[in-house]
């Protein structure tokens, strides 16, 4: 009973708790559970130190700022009135095919939706694309490269575990992490979580949500197709059918009594062998008579002298 109360007041717990949940797979399939605390104000303060701290620091070292780079770009026509109005159009066009994406009618095709998606993920591809011609350079200007410490330093202090113990103790632990997947999931994480973006907001953009449904609408089709198939199949099959007993036949009228017809008496056998009375006699051999021996003549005995 104890134990079933600490499970209900576990999952209140994980109901109530405000915290951003992410996860990370390990190379053994082993999933590990991260969260995502709300700083403190020390922890903001010191955040600001350190974007400070590398913006002066990247002055003295002679990186450039945001201005100074926008200006070299345009400069070494990198940025250029027609990258300017190809990225505008770009914009318009984009804004369009969502507005059409998102009112499309009920009634609208499923080749109408699909190619109504797929532009809208080709303009946002083009777009990407565009933004990275300055985006690149851009990111190494100071500050970026300030910005880009305090994000960091935030991760170290607000990435925790389940028991909301952190998980590094200290900023250098975060620097020198040699679980380089997790730091770095870990920052992007709390980058989307300070644009108040969702870990998979690039699944849920209304095109992936099309093409999703539309997949997942031929998917049932084609189950259903296969089982439509396989159960005509099962029906076309000729089963064998059973034997049927022959129809037994009609009973026989009674037929008339036939008489039996007198047959000659066979001849009795003779009897052979000894007659009656003989059992014994038969058992015993008769021995033939012995003969007669012969007188012997006898011989006058000697007489003796007196």
């Amino acid at each position: 009973m104890a134990d079933a109360k600490e499970d209900v007041k576990d999952a209140v717990k994980d109901v109530l708790d405000s915290r951003r949940e992410f996860t990370l797979e390990t190379p053994e399939n082993e999933i590990l559970h991260f969260y995502i605390a709300n700083p403190t104000g020390e922890d903001i303060r010191k955040a600001d130190w350190q974007y400070s701290k590398i913006f002066n620091q990247a002055i003295v070292d002679g990186f450039l700022t945001h201005s100074q780079m926008f200006d070299l770009l345009k400069e070494k026509e990198i940025i250029t009135d027609d990258y300017n109005d190809q990225l505008e159009t770009n914009r318009i066009t984009l804004g369009a095919e969502l507005f059409k994406l998102e009112n499309l009618m009920e009634n609208a095709t499923e080749e109408e939706k699909e190619f109504s998606a797929r532009e809208v993920a080709r303009l946002r591809d083009e777009l990407f694309q565009l933004n990275q011609r300055i985006n690149g350079p851009m990111a190494n200007t100071c500050e970026n490269l300030a910005e880009d410490a305090r994000t960091d330093y935030l991760t170290s202090r607000i990435i925790q575990q389940k028991d909301k113990t952190r998980y590094w103790d200290t900023f250098d632990d975060y620097k020198y992490e040699e679980n380089t997947a997790l730091a770095v999931k870990s920052r992007f994480e709390v980058m989307l979580w300070m644009q108040g973006l969702e870990s998979d907001f690039l699944e849920n953009t209304p095109e992936q949500a099309m093409l999703r449904e539309i997949a997942q609408d031929r998917l049932n089709r084609a189950i259903k197709e296969e089982a439509d198939r396989s159960k005509a199949e099962a029906d076309a099959i000729i089963e064998v059918p059973e034997e049927k007993e022959a129809p037994a036949a009609p009973e026989a009228a009674e037929e008339a009594p036939v008489e039996e017809l007198a047959l000659p008496e066979k001849p009795k056998k003779k009897r052979t062998g000894r007659p009656k009375g003989s059992k014994n006699k038969a058992l015993t051999k008769v021995k033939p008579k012995a003969k007669p021996k012969a007188k012997s003549k006898a011989k006058p005995k000697p007489q003796k002298d007196e």
